[in-house]
């Protein structure tokens, strides 16, 4: 009965493949759904990290990165069972991204636009209720901003910000991997976690100067947990999870309904 309940709650694979700016969560680094089988999700993810900046602009004698760059994401998608131990997952959804100005500089607020998320987990081994397995996805997204300034700049100096109104967009995509098990600690409540790897890039255009800034977080090496939660239902469950890098951390939640 415990396998029974632990294979059903784990169908949420992928659920949390939010497209969203850095450290999407992820679900659990396993396959969770029969051959041919779909589940529908729907969720929020939030997170906060730092990207180094280059481009055309002096430092002032400061460190070019940005700091405090967050994001907020709403998300619906759909996971398949290529195989028993073979997944695939899709999000669509829409996202904000938001960093604060250097002192005395408007802060960016970016409106929510649209973004997505793909990716694919495959189960390796198990070991008794334990599985195995990794899990890869990609995201991708953008926000835009009439940011009015008496000027200034952003990424302490890096990014001049002119008087006046400065339309700004920022677009960005990521990679992440992971790897670890999945566990069930009762009928109704699994968990599940690991190392992951991270990497993001973006593109921040200010559109009134015709000036464009590449923004990155170099590969990282992060970790990851979360616990999936059984609603009664064995077709539905509850997930919420936690991800941290040197660079940034996250956290999101979400719900899933299994296809019968």
């Amino acid at each position: 009965m415990l396998r029974k309940r632990m294979l059903l709650s784990v169908m949420v694979v992928g659920m949390f493949g939010s497209a969203a700016l850095a450290i999407a969560p992820m679900g659990p680094p396993m396959a969770g759904l029969d051959q041919g089988k779909y589940a529908g999700f729907a969720g929020y993810a939030h997170s906060d990290m730092t990207l180094e900046i280059s481009g055309p602009a002096s430092t002032n004698g400061g460190e070019a990165v940005l700091n405090d760059v967050q994001h907020n994401a709403y998300f619906v998608g759909l996971e398949y069972g290529i195989s028993n131990d073979w997944s695939l997952y899709g999000s669509i959804g829409i996202a904000n991204a938001e960093f604060p100005g250097d002192s005395g500089t408007a802060d960016f607020e970016g409106d929510n636009g649209f973004c997505f998320g793909i990716g694919t987990a495959r189960t390796l081994a198990q070991d008794g209720d334990t599985k195995w397995g990794i899990l890869g996805q990609y995201t991708q997204g953008k926000s835009e901003d009439n940011v009015r300034s008496a000027g200034g700049s952003w990424g302490n100096g890096a990014i001049p910000i002119s008087a006046g109104n400065t339309p700004a967009k920022l677009e960005w995509y990521e990679v992440q991997l992971a790897l670890g098990p999945t566990v069930p600690l009762s009928e109704d409540v699994v968990v599940y976690g690991g190392p992951f790897l991270h990497f993001a890039e973006a593109d921040l255009e200010l559109r009134g100067s015709r000036t464009e800034y590449d923004l990155e977080q170099k590969l990282q090496l992060g970790a990851y947990v979360g616990t999936l939660i059984s609603l009664g239902d064995p077709n539905a469950s509850l997930m919420a999870e936690l991800l941290y890098t040197g660079e940034g951390w996250g956290f999101g939640i979400a719900a899933m309904l299994k296809c019968p």
